[in-house]
């Protein structure tokens, strides 16, 4: 929970820093930190589900590792909020535009 709050507020000072939407960033950093953890989750849960169902594995597996899992799962976490905070470090382009070319001068 810690580093899911730090992560919140680190990308909104990173995005403030840089000329973005802080609030915005914070939330986007705060989702791919516990999404990144919900997702692993989900696809060790459907891995060892068909570990269990086709190989045989013993259906105590979740808790047996249940402490590898979690830390697989922080571990995925915080790599997702570091990618995160490495984006904001990129300065943002500024918009191009294309200034029509001047009126023409009359000397006369």
């Amino acid at each position: 929970m810690i580093l899911a709050i730090l992560f919140a507020y680190w990308g909104y000072k990173k995005a403030n820093d840089s000329g973005r939407n802080g609030i915005l960033w914070g939330f986007i950093a705060l989702a791919v930190f516990i999404g990144s953890q919900l997702i692993v989750g989900l696809l060790l849960g459907v891995g060892i589900g068909i570990g269990i169902a086709v190989f045989g594995w013993s259906e105590t597996i979740f808790e047996d590792y249940d402490i590898l899992f979690r830390i697989i799962g922080v571990v995925a976490g915080i790599i997702g909020g570091y990618l995160v905070l490495k984006y904001l470090d990129r300065i943002p382009q500024g918009e191009t535009y294309n200034a029509p070319p001047p009126p023409p001068t009359f000397q006369g």
